[in-house]
């Protein structure tokens, strides 16, 4: 008999093994996972973590079971073994933790656990899978999208079977589909429960393949994120990389676009003479002998100067805020009715602005904020009384920024913010940095809310400048529901806000018109008219110069049978 096979089916492969994780023991996944890794439950049920530096190919687990049992998946820190990693991401770098997730279901079902999927083509690739069991046995099957090998199934006597929490293992899960566009399909779940608390857990993945190249690691270990120096600077950048499977080929320094540099080894420094004014990104970026580049995480810093001012603070936000009282020049509030509500001061040239969000998840509202506020003086909700709206945000790249007005006039801006299983960056600088920025991450928690207001007073060195405020996570523990908050600011200070003209006491005595108004100090009025409505040559008749008391005018040269009166403020 003859057989024919084809390159396609000489390639499909499936197979596994089994190996124990000593008590104690450090899993090095950034190390072992060459093409990917992901880790779960560093602080959540919902925290994921994965390699930083390449395109991700193992999926972020889904729940498998009885339909008819409740499930779910918890967050848990007592793991036999650790987990380490130095170019993860959102979170960096990790030493040693011991966190995971475990599968709840209720009643207690067979089949309940795990699921996760990765990338198959005709490359050979190993999958490792780290699991454990508590009060049970474990069972894990893997299988090939289009069936071109047989599928892998452990028998759990072998693999995790523990009468209480105990040490883990790793299963090693070597595969090559017969052709291209295929997935791997992994299922963890659990085989036999010796309790009503049995389960099964599951802490990590990684993935590699016999050629395979790890990318070379390169962080900027000096400056510091958000370091902010005097103008003119010196600044002494420092780099490292290494690459575990080569060699650091090219090293290179750059801020913004720029180049600044480059060499041969595995670390550089560089020295960064009379640096200007200005906000500068500085990252590095290392190949290896494979020709394999990658970059450092983006380290901000600031160059500023001293003509301006800007002192900052911030404390737990007050149960209630009355934003007329306290925005004497400027005041607003988010969320009120829908996630796109803006309310502000009437009556007043709008000074703060609306946010713009940072990246692309969308703006949520919610009505349980710590903070109750209440105004009187609103548009276009005229008054509100002890409110508890506002506007979140989730994700771990989104956030608010804003703005108010800035000159060498001294303000205040108060900003009301909080967060949800986050740590939030808060920062604020002048757009001429006249002065030095302020960076604050005081919003953290982990499993709770969090609720401040940010004080900023500031003044800048010349007209027609912003106080900039950016607002987002810098490390998200929820994955899912960690977020971001936004409710209210209120400004004080700056030029006295124009009030309104009202025309009061108008009088009308053969060719002779009087008027009189209000006035404000370092204002001045223009008295105008116009014989005509349809006319917009409008006439001055006097200039008054404001003295906070009222005025009056009177003109008496009218010789017309109608006349129409305004009064301009400049």
């Amino acid at each position: 008999m003859l057989c024919l096979f084809s390159e396609e089916s000489r390639a499909a492969t499936l197979s596994g093994s089994f190996q124990s994780i000593p008590a104690g023991s450090n899993v090095n996944l950034s190390a072992i996972g060459k093409l990917d890794w992901v880790h779960w439950g560093l602080y959540t049920d919902t925290s994921l973590n994965r390699k930083g530096s390449v395109s991700p190919q193992i999926s972020s687990f889904t729940l498998v079971g009885d339909s008819n049992s409740f499930l779910a998946a918890y967050q848990y820190a007592d793991n036999f073994n650790g987990y380490s990693w130095y170019d993860g991401a959102p979170v960096a770098s990790v030493t040693n933790t011991t966190t995971g997730v475990w599968a709840y279901s209720f009643p207690v079902a067979i089949g309940a656990g795990f699921q996760i999927t990765v990338p198959a083509d005709t490359t050979e690739r190993t999958l490792q899978v780290f699991v454990g069991a508590f009060s049970a046995a474990g069972r894990l099957e893997a299988v090939l999208s289009d069936g071109s090998a047989p599928s892998f199934t452990s028998s759990p006597v072998a693999t995790v079977n523990n009468l209480n929490n105990g040490p883990s293992g790793v299963f090693a899960l070597d595969y090559a589909a017969g052709s291209a566009g295929q997935t791997l399909t992994v299922t963890w779940t659990l085989a036999t429960a010796r309790g009503a608390g049995g389960n099964v857990s599951l802490q990590a993945a990684a993935l590699t393949a016999a050629n395979a190249d790890n990318p070379p690691f390169v962080v900027v270990t000096n400056p510091t994120n958000n370091a902010a120096f005097p103008e003119p600077a010196t600044l002494v950048l420092h780099a490292a990389a290494q690459d575990l499977d080569g060699t650091v080929t090219n090293f290179a320094l750059f801020a913004n676009a720029n180049k600044l540099g480059e060499t041969a080894g595995s670390s550089f420094s560089f020295n960064w003479a009379n640096v200007p004014r200005g906000v500068y990104t500085v990252r590095a970026s290392a190949t290896d002998n494979a020709g394999v580049t990658s970059s450092s995480r983006p380290v901000k810093i600031f160059v500023y100067g001293t003509q301006g001012t800007q002192t900052n603070s911030v404390e737990p936000a007050p149960a209630s805020v009355d934003l007329t009282a306290e925005g004497s020049a400027d005041w607003t509030h988010w969320g009120l009715v829908s996630n796109t509500s803006f309310d502000h001061k009437r009556l007043v040239q709008q000074k703060i602005s609306n946010f713009a969000a940072t990246d692309t998840n969308a703006v949520q509202r919610y009505a349980d904020n710590y903070t109750a506020f209440s105004w009187s003086d609103g548009s276009p909700t005229t008054d509100a009384t002890a409110t508890t709206t506002g506007v979140f945000i989730t994700g771990a790249t989104n956030g608010f920024q804003l703005t108010a007005p800035a000159d060498t006039e001294p303000r205040q801006l108060r900003l009301y913010v909080g967060g949800y299983g986050v740590q939030a960056e808060f920062q604020a600088f002048l757009s001429d940095l006249s002065a030095p920025p302020y960076t604050d991450t005081t919003v953290s928690n982990v499993y709770d809310s969090t609720n401040v207001v940010y004080t900023i007073n500031y003044s800048a060195a010349s007209s027609g400048q912003q106080l900039i405020v950016n607002y987002h996570p810098d490390n998200l523990f929820d994955l899912a529901y960690g977020n971001v908050t936004l409710q209210a600011a209120t400004l004080q200070g700056g030029p006295s806000a124009l009030l309104p003209i009202y025309i009061i006491e108008p009088f009308h005595m053969g060719n002779a018109f009087s008027l009189s108004f209000m006035t404000q100090s370092n204002h001045n009025y223009l008295v105008q008219y116009v014989d005509a409505l349809t006319s917009s040559n409008w006439i001055t008749a006097t200039n008054v110069s404001g003295t906070g008391a009222k005025v009056t005018v009177t003109n008496e040269t009218t010789n017309a049978e109608e006349r129409y009166y305004r009064v301009k403020t400049e």
